[in-house]
């Protein structure tokens, strides 16, 4: 039997304020890891079929990303499992466009993608501001959701 093989991916665009985020927790995830999981770090700006392909060889991949919903507090965040999530019930990230399409004609085609697919959500307040600094709420949840990630995903409080 193979081994498992497990990405994280952050996305976003780390010169957009809080649009930053999931770059900035998935590599602190990642850095906390070191070798002992074998776990690889990606990160893009991208959403639908581009983010399939790089997800295809991975059995499981754990994505972070910004959301700008309006219903919760900026720095607030949760999990969601997109795996067992139907096309109608996907919030609107900014990278999600077409990822849940994207897998299921990638499984269609016979292309090995994530079986387990999670995807970390946090709630910002600007994605339009250009600078490196994320506001105040976002920078201050980041060290929790990094710690929430490791514990979850991968058994480790960091």
């Amino acid at each position: 039997m193979s081994a498992s093989k497990s990405v994280i991916v952050g996305l976003g665009n780390p010169i957009l304020s809080d649009d930053a985020v999931g770059i900035v927790v998935a590599r602190r995830v990642w850095e906390s890891l070191g070798d002992r999981c074998g776990v690889d770090f990606l990160e893009a700006g991208v959403g639908g079929f581009e983010l399939v392909e790089m997800l295809a060889g991975y059995d499981k991949a754990v994505i972070v990303d910004a959301i700008q919903t309006g219903a919760h507090l900026p720095g607030e965040f949760r999990c969601i499992d997109l795996s067992a999530m139907a096309v109608s019930e996907i919030p609107g990230m900014t990278h999600h466009v077409g990822l849940v399409e994207g897998l299921e004609l990638a499984r269609r085609l016979k292309m090995k993608v994530p079986n387990i697919l999670h995807v970390y959500v946090i709630e910002v307040a600007d994605v339009t501001t250009f600078g490196t600094s994320m506001t105040d709420s976002v920078a201050a949840a980041v060290p929790r959701l990094v710690d929430d990630i490791l514990s979850a995903e991968f058994g480790d409080g960091g």
